[in-house]
């Protein structure tokens, strides 16, 4: 049982399909947790493993930074309830996947800072982006209607570190990825390890060593299988450290 915390805001009938869809394909039984702090405790008791889905940018006070005018809209009620439930899920050593915002939601839950803007670093204007979302939009309703041949969208190269649990399931040292976000990791928390990085220096993927599984990335991981079927391995690789912890606490996987 995976418990998904995914956007309200903008996403339509995508969000009931598209960031689940991979984790059913890999085994897991995906469900969209209610954000009632009162309940929290009783949902995690219930799941396996906790996967963050893409959305509107963090609130920067949340990393102590005043809002700058290139930020986008935000989502104030998640964020309150993703980084408590990150805080939990990571005391309950529960397997963690985080998809773009989730890797950003991780970062700074665990004491890291965001560039409000990637063009607010020199080296990183020119980072493969899609303002304004209508690459995005075009993949979105392909995904939808499940059109075998994904839109031509932003893209670019990642080099991943040997021996990551990202290498692990894609099995190579260098892939490509989308690339529709605006903002990335600047400051990155001491207890998080990068794993990937793009040919500029922007941090592509990380991971929390000491835990059962801890793996957020930056790209739309929930449709780059739809690209490469290579990307599939990662939830197949993340359902299965949620079934063998369920083992490990004695309940049938």
């Amino acid at each position: 049982m995976i418990g998904l915390s995914v956007s309200f805001h903008d996403f339509g009938d995508y969000q009931g399909v598209g960031f689940s869809r991979p984790i059913a394909r890999a085994g897991g039984i995906p469900l969209t947790l209610p954000r009632l702090a009162e309940s929290l405790d009783d949902v995690l008791d219930a799941c396996d493993g906790i996967a963050l889905g893409g959305g509107r940018d963090l609130d920067p006070r949340r990393y102590g930074q005043e809002p700058s005018d290139l930020l986008a809209a935000t989502e104030p009620l998640r964020d309150a309830f993703e980084l408590e439930l990150v805080e939990r899920a990571l005391e309950r050593d529960l397997p963690l996947l985080g998809m773009c915002r989730g890797i950003q939601v991780l970062n700074v839950a665990l004491g890291g800072t965001l560039v409000q803007d990637l063009s607010l670093v020199p080296e990183w204007a020119e980072h493969p982006s899609d303002r304004g979302w209508a690459r995005w939009k075009e993949v979105e309703r392909a995904s939808l209607e499940g059109d075998p041949v994904v839109p031509p969208h932003p893209r670019h190269p990642i080099a991943v570190e040997p021996g990551s649990k990202l290498h692990a399931a894609l099995g190579a040292e260098h892939v490509e990825v989308d690339s529709f976000h605006h903002q990335a990791l600047d400051r990155v928390a001491p207890e998080l390890t990068v794993v990937a990085r793009a040919p500029d220096g922007v941090v592509e993927a990380v991971e929390l060593d000491g835990k059962e599984y801890v793996l957020a990335v930056q790209w739309e991981l929930q449709e780059e299988w739809r690209v490469d079927p290579r990307f599939l391995a990662i939830f197949e690789h993340f359902v299965q450290a949620t079934a063998t912890r369920r083992e490990r606490l004695g309940a049938p996987a």
